[in-house]
């Protein structure tokens, strides 16, 4: 298995591990309040406007866990994902085997940390993440967040000096 196949497991073994404790705490005191982001979500829909526009209304499967402070988020991306094939020497992959894998797992967003809620917007501090520069150069990551029952939208804007881009993803609660 390569270095880049072993870190998105273990990113999305800690983000399942995480969901399952996450999930016997909430059965145990009955899920949390509705009016907290507290909870496991899936997203429902993306909606992005202004540069490249896009909407996202059946996103593939995701897991977006809050619980104490802390968040773990795994998604499956846009598009279904395509296995690679077995290697003819799993030791000793070819340059098109590499390529096989790096489209396999490319699409995969996978990432944990600290979040604190202020206001109406929701600061993400990622401590492990797929990608590096989530943990290394972006800094924290800041949403608006609106939140009506079992409902959760979470703004993006673009960074200043950036094309205008908004992001509005929809996540709906598990129970």
């Amino acid at each position: 298995m390569s270095g880049f196949t072993r870190t998105a497991a273990t990113v999305l073994a800690a983000a399942i591990s995480f969901g399952a404790s996450s999930s016997m705490t909430q059965a145990a005191t009955k899920g949390p309040p509705s009016a907290s982001v507290e909870g496991v979500w899936k997203i429902a829909k993306v909606v992005t406007t202004g540069a490249n526009a896009a909407t996202i209304a059946n996103p593939q499967p995701s897991l977006i866990i809050f619980h104490r402070g802390y968040y773990g988020y795994v998604s499956a991306g846009e598009k279904p994902r395509t296995a690679s094939a077995t290697p003819k020497d799993p030791d000793k992959l070819t340059d098109g085997e590499k390529l096989s894998r790096y489209e396999e797992w490319e699409p995969l967003t996978g990432q944990a940390g600290a979040y604190e809620v202020k206001g109406t917007t929701l600061i993400r501090h990622p401590i492990v993440a797929k990608n590096v520069s989530v943990m290394t150069t972006d800094g924290p990551i800041m949403q608006e967040l609106k939140l009506s029952g079992d409902s959760l939208v979470l703004i993006s804007k673009s960074a200043a000096g950036r094309p205008a881009r908004e992001t509005r993803t929809t996540l709906t609660r598990v129970r």
